[in-house]
């Protein structure tokens, strides 16, 4: 338990020292004035006003600022415009981009995200991660869903429409996809360039190697190498056992 306090108390201090760095957001009407500390038990009751912008410490059972640059320790943590610093809570909320750490149960940005949602350290699994634009980063938890990935997805379930990076999980989903599939299911509903390795492999065309029990594809510019090996548009010997390959 004292271990776990220390690791968590040096955790908040490097997240405070990096929250420091980060450039302060302002909104057009302030006048560049923002507020340094925030308490809140409800957006209408609140230190600070709703559309006051924050860059600072600020401490939340339901908190929201417009912009919010710092620390965010709370219950649920929502930022309506531009978040950046470290957002620690059951729920961190973003309506627009983020950009440094989201460690909640709940993170979800309706925006880009660069950096990293999820739980460190004590429960890698147990969050739910979405991103509805692009997410440059990393994601970790039961759920991590992004628009578009340019980084690392790790989890029970991974989808990501757009993707290039890594995704390790039972199950993989992607659109288009350019990098490495580690997991029981990899799906990769379009194309797919780099490797998929698991249990059964599914993409429409691939370029590159499939290592799996199953492995399926349309066209194959690559190599397959598994129980059963299926290129369904292959002209001679569509279907093979233990390996395929067209080049």
């Amino acid at each position: 338990m004292k271990k776990t306090v220390a690791v968590l108390s040096t955790f908040i201090l490097m997240c405070t020292g990096l929250a420091s760095a980060q450039e302060v957001v302002f909104s057009e009407d302030t006048g560049g004035v923002y507020y340094p500390l925030q308490l809140a038990l409800y957006p209408t009751v609140q230190l600070v006003p709703y559309d006051g912008d924050f860059a600072g410490l600020r401490l939340n059972i339901i908190g929201a600022n417009r912009n919010v640059s710092g620390v965010d320790i709370g219950l649920i943590n929502q930022t309506d415009d531009i978040f950046r610093g470290v957002g620690i809570g059951a729920v961190n909320l973003s309506k627009g981009n983020s950009e440094g750490l989201s460690i909640g149960l709940i993170n979800h940005a309706n925006g880009d995200v660069k950096g990293f949602q999820g739980i460190p350290f004590i429960s890698w699994w147990s969050a739910f991660n979405f991103v509805h634009g692009q997410c440059n980063g990393a994601q970790g938890g039961l759920f991590n869903q992004a628009s578009t990935l340019r980084g690392v997805q790790g989890g029970l379930v991974n989808v990501a429409y757009d993707s290039k990076g890594v995704m390790v999980g039972l199950y993989n989903y992607t659109e288009s996809f350019c990098g490495l599939h580690v997991g029981l299911v990899n799906i990769t509903y379009n194309d797919m360039t780099g490797a998929q390795f698991g249990i059964y492999n599914g993409v429409r065309d691939a370029r590159g190697f499939q290592l799996g029990l199953i492995n399926q594809c349309q066209t194959l510019d690559g190599l397959q190498i598994g129980l059963v090996n299926i290129a369904s548009q292959k002209e001679s010997l569509p279907t093979m056992l233990f390996v395929n390959w067209q080049f």
